[in-house]
């Protein structure tokens, strides 16, 4: 499959392709004989292409020479990625006889079935008694498991009064940067690696999360992101009010699902999904670096990955793809990625029925034109939890093509799930649309 150029593949054909010529991998295949997803992001990306340390193969489109590399990768490892499908099927089985019940299966027992085959080869005889071992040094004995410590530590009266107070310190004491509207808006007009190197060294992204702190936060937010867009901006998920108030400590105490208003234990709480049990610090180091990290602009503690995100925000207010096509005057990325999504037939199935020209669903179809018209807030909500992703990792951005690499995945995905629902809303409806065509 071609992206308008002979030598150019998509990574997913590629991947798709590879993945055929590997017998014994059907635990870890979709229904269409490829991979999984959860399988790319779990297995085939961090561990077999490496993708951290080989950012070109990781990008959605690839050269000759990128497609042939990965190909060689991935069948290079084929031994093993069939020990692991089959270590895999150990681990779900003892999963159940140890009546574990933290995280998702695959996103827990996909590496550490890959940990196993590294280690032991295909399974033999003493799997079952291995795969439980491995269980219990991931999860930890007597539902001692990281969520259930940091639970049981936030429980303490003294120590959540003496963390609400360091946060509050914390919030409120951290250093303010002024705002380099032009860094910003170099790097999204050009996406030159050059612009890039200038945007991730400034504090333009801390600045901007900052400025939502203010009396007038909206307004402040709305004004610099107005200046390189070019258009108003809508609610974009961040906060409720005119200024980002300080985050609750307790999930229980939080007011609403608004990005930067999380609560610590929400927090960290995704750090616990995202790190090996052997890569965690202790829950109360996991809080502390959580408390420096919510007090810095957009929550996020590495300058570089809050300037990714002040991109998405520039980016966002041209995420309207029930409008077509973004107006001119709009950044040529951002027109982009509207475009991508504005193309989808789900879209343009919807676009007519808003017209009037049929159903989209024969009941109401308020919630599903809901979310594509908050498409932004949910690309936002999305990019956001990826860039926390790689400030618990210490991950940043290789260069410009990286950035636009993560942003646009994000829209696709973002696009995906939303396709998805529709479709899934269609299909059940199926009988009540035929009954009315």
């Amino acid at each position: 499959m071609t992206t308008g150029s002979d030598d150019s593949r998509l990574r997913s054909a590629v991947l798709a392709r590879a993945w055929e010529k590997l017998p014994g991998v059907e635990v870890l295949s979709s229904a269409d004989g490829g991979p999984l997803t959860r399988t790319i992001k779990k297995i085939i990306d961090p561990l077999v292409i490496r993708t951290a340390a080989r950012p070109r193969l990781g990008r959605p489109v690839l050269d000759s020479v990128a497609a042939a590399e990965l190909t060689e990768l991935l069948l290079a490892d084929a031994d093993r990625l069939r020990a692991t499908a089959a270590w895999f099927t150990h681990l779900k089985r003892q999963r159940r006889a140890l009546r574990i019940t933290a995280g998702n299966v695959q996103d827990v027992c996909f590496p550490l079935a890959y940990e196993l085959a590294t280690g032991f080869g295909a399974p033999g005889p003493e799997a079952p008694a291995t795969a439980a071992a491995a269980l219990r040094d991931l999860h930890g004995e007597g539902g001692a498991a990281g969520v259930d410590q940091l639970t049981r530590y936030l429980a303490d009266p003294r120590v959540s009064a003496d963390l609400t107070e360091e946060l509050r310190r914390r919030w409120h004491t951290v250093s303010e940067a002024p705002q380099d509207i032009p860094a910003l808006q170099a790097f999204v007009d050009g996406l030159t690696d050059s612009a890039w190197r200038a945007l991730a060294a400034s504090a333009a992204g801390h600045a901007l999360g900052l400025a939502l702190r203010g009396p007038d936060g909206v307004r402040a937010l709305a004004e610099a992101v107005e200046e390189i867009s070019g258009l108003p901006v809508p609610d974009l998920g961040l906060q409720r009010g005119e200024r980002t108030e300080v985050p609750p400590l307790n999930r229980r105490d939080e007011t609403g699902a608004e990005l930067l208003e999380r609560s610590v234990e929400r927090r960290v709480r995704a750090t616990l999904r995202r790190l090996p049990a052997d890569e965690r610090a202790p829950v109360a180091d996991l809080v502390d670096d959580e408390l420096t990290r919510v007090a810095a602009g957009f929550g996020l503690g590495l300058p570089a990955l809050a300037a990714c995100f002040a991109v998405g925000v520039v980016l966002a207010p041209a995420l309207r793809p029930l409008d077509g096509a973004a107006p001119a005057g709009v950044p040529e990325f951002a027109r982009q990625l509207n475009a991508q999504v504005a193309r989808e037939g789900y879209v343009l199935h919807a676009r007519r029925a808003l017209a009037g020209a049929t159903p989209l669903t024969p009941r109401p179809d308020a919630e599903l034109l809901r979310d594509l018209r908050e498409f932004a807030k949910q690309f936002l909500s999305r990019l956001w939890v990826r860039l926390h992703g790689f400030d618990v990792r210490g991950d940043l951005p290789a260069d410009a093509a990286d950035v636009r690499d993560l942003v646009t995945g994000v829209v696709r995905s973002t696009s995906m799930d939303l396709r998805t629902k529709v479709r899934r809303a269609l299909v059940a409806r199926l009988p009540d649309l035929e009954a009315v065509s």
